[in-house]
């Protein structure tokens, strides 16, 4: 019996992250190549790895930020300029992409990062926190409330040392809970990249991806991953090489063969199921016939 996995959508999110986060690498590593610039991080929902992706928000630390966001506006791919000024600048790329680069000073750099990776109300809940404490943040720093003395804000470490919590990685910043379970020391562990083993939901050149099943075998290979399913469209999904059930058996045949050429790997198939409008499968009971 092939190794098989039936998926039915009853709906499909098309997420911005996966066009984001490129353009992101893109243009803090053009920036990064100025002699200029000093510190550099994206933030925002960006940083927090959120699944939808807004605008694109850019930290940099320099002593001549007119040099950095006359190179930021003048990027390649800036299909219209918003705003330029003198340590703020915003476009709008040929991705339809809002990005937003700001520079500030190498003191402000820790809380600017926390301030603008958000998310607000996790904001709002460190503020109530320093509030009790007799201190205010925001993204300059963290100050004595009397006084206005800054106490910190060049790291963004400081911001949670200072609150007696320890740092919270940038994905638990949404008030769910991670305050708590900082003050308890009962934060998860986050999975690292080196963790994953396989992934269910991959698309190939036999309907609306870019490359060849085997090809995206022995990339995920590389990766240190142990399998990989298959799962494109069904017929009814015609704009993006929907697979008619003549082809998802040959893919099937196909992919038999491939699992017998790898070593200590598996290629798992699947398929995407539309739902019709009378409620019934894109494909016939058949398949199953034959699965078994």
């Amino acid at each position: 019996m092939p190794n098989i996995i039936k998926v039915t959508l009853l709906e499909v999110t098309y997420i911005r992250e996966n066009i984001s986060k490129p353009k992101a690498e893109e243009i803090v590593g053009s920036l990064s190549q100025l002699e200029e610039t000093n510190k550099i991080s994206f933030a925002g929902s960006l940083r927090r790895k959120k699944e939808t992706i807004g605008d694109i928000d850019i930290l940099v630390t320099s002593q001549k930020p007119e040099k950095i966001m006359k190179t930021f506006t003048s990027l390649h791919n800036v299909r219209e300029i918003l705003a330029e000024g003198p340590t703020k600048s915003s476009v709008i790329t040929k991705e339809d992409i809002h990005v937003d680069v700001r520079v500030v000073e190498p003191i402000s750099f820790g809380a600017a990062l926390q301030y603008f990776t958000g998310s607000k109300a996790h904001n709002i809940r460190l503020r109530e926190l320093a509030a009790k404490r007799g201190l205010k943040i925001n993204e300059y720093g963290v100050f004595d409330a009397k006084t206005d003395r800054r106490i910190a804000g060049e790291r963004e470490e400081e911001i949670y040392q200072i609150l007696n919590l320890p740092f919270i990685p940038p994905e638990l910043r949404e008030d769910r809970g991670e305050i708590k379970a900082a003050q308890e020391n009962k934060l998860p562990e986050l999975i690292k990249y080196s963790q994953i083993r396989g992934d269910l939901h991959l698309h190939t050149k036999w309907s609306d991806g870019a490359n060849t099943i085997k090809q995206m075998a022995e990339a995920t290979k590389k990766r240190g991953y142990e399998y990989i399913a298959i799962t494109e469209h069904s017929q009814s999904l015609k704009f993006a090489g929907g697979l008619t059930e003549e082809r998802l058996r040959e893919q099937i045949e196909l992919i038999q063969r491939l699992n017998r050429e790898l070593n200590d790997f598996t290629i798992l198939t699947g398929i995407e199921v539309d739902i019709k409008s009378d409620g019934s499968l894109d494909f016939s009971d058949e398949l199953d016939t034959y699965y078994n």
